[in-house]
């Protein structure tokens, strides 16, 4: 496996991507890293108005309503498209030849959503676990061996 092997490892508010790893070669490696963090917020942090109250129908009570949507969900997916948008940038520089995609399931499938047809076609491999908090070693021996032992 020649060529350049980049591995992206992300879950809905950190990525670490590995540039220049070596699949085959066992032992110590040191790749260039760059790292994505996005700040955790809850519901009530990102919302500027409490979403309020209404009146029942029927007598004089009064019931708290729902968020329209899910903040926080909706951060994760910026954060995604985010990443996705650099890796389309380096992609389209012709940067690296292969990329291993490692994310918690609901990321990758934001990414899949949101990676170009060039990125995708350079992925050759997705692996839905979260890696993204490994040590440089662990991660790269531990996609080594889902990738080959498997």
């Amino acid at each position: 496996m020649t060529g350049t092997t980049w591995i992206l490892a992300a879950d809905g508010t950190q990525a670490r991507l590995l540039k220049g790893v070596n699949l085959i070669k066992d032992g110590r490696q040191n790749p260039e890293q760059e790292i994505f963090r996005t700040e955790v917020r809850k519901a009530q942090d990102i919302m500027t108005d409490r979403p309020g109250r209404s009146h029942s129908s029927v007598g004089p009570g009064r019931s708290a309503m729902d968020y329209p949507s899910d903040p926080v969900r909706e951060e994760q997916q910026r954060f995604a498209a985010e990443i996705a948008d650099r890796i389309d940038d380096y992609a389209a520089k012709g940067e690296f030849d292969r990329l291993v995609l490692c994310a918690a399931p609901q990321t990758l499938g934001d990414l899949r959503g949101r990676l170009s047809d060039r990125v995708r076609t350079l992925t050759t491999a997705e692996i839905d676990k979260n890696f993204s908090s490994l040590p440089t070693d662990k991660l790269i021996s531990s996609v080594r061996s889902i990738m080959f032992d498997a």
